[in-house]
């Protein structure tokens, strides 16, 4: 027959499980939050790239003008010419600011994400240390639960079911999903010790003692 210190095993696996999943969704949103960053810098250096063309090109037109404007010219064509160039200079003037923008921009954030990876890699170590720390203790409780315990418990892990794999009874009725058990099933569940599913949502019914305790 079953103790109830089997229980409270294997609610720690579940546990130790649980948290590991959810350190392991940090580890994620932490990479994630670090690729973000530099997904952003290397659209910076794109626009960057592109407006240096832009400018080079703009360079290219003045003085393919100012070539023209030594040609001989009808006034009215000469005119247009050099309102043309004016116009070039005055777009080169303001692609120049927005170069020199971006950078300013890129120099700042290059120094802002090289602190933030160096901040936020720390921390996923320390995050991946902890995993491990649980992985150990998960290894050394496995032997010690009931293999038919924990077959049934993967099969309800693996449904990802929210809030948890567990349920209790209070009464008759599973504390959960409120489904109606037999006597029989009370009984085994809370006075032998018996690992019993819901019938109505699956989930784990844990006896009283191993709850209360």
């Amino acid at each position: 027959m079953a103790e109830v210190d089997d229980f409270f095993l294997l609610r720690e696996f579940d546990s130790l499980n649980r948290e590991n999943e959810s350190t392991q969704q940090k580890i994620r949103d932490e990479e994630e939050r670090i690729k973000r960053r530099a997904n952003e810098l290397a659209q910076r250096k794109e626009q960057l790239s592109a407006r240096e063309q832009s400018y080079k090109e703009m360079t290219h037109q003045i003085a393919e003008l100012d070539r023209r404007l030594l040609q001989h010219l009808s006034p009215e064509m000469k005119a247009q010419l050099e309102e043309q160039g004016l116009e070039l200079m005055t777009q080169q003037d303001q692609i120049d600011e927005l170069i020199k923008e971006d950078k300013t921009f890129i120099v700042g954030y290059q120094k802002t994400l090289l602190e933030l990876t160096s901040e936020i890699e720390s921390e996923i170590q320390i995050l991946k240390n902890k995993i491990l720390t649980h992985q150990k203790r998960l290894d050394s409780l496995l032997p010690t639960i009931n293999p038919e315990w924990m077959e049934k418990y993967q099969k309800i892990r693996a449904k990802k079911l929210s809030h948890g794999s567990f349920s209790t009874l209070e009464g008759l009725h599973c504390k959960f999903c409120r489904h109606t058990v037999s006597k029989e099933f009370q009984s085994d569940v809370d006075v032998k010790l018996q690992l019993k599913s819901c019938p109505g949502c699956s989930r784990l019914i844990l006896p009283y003692k191993a709850v209360a305790g």
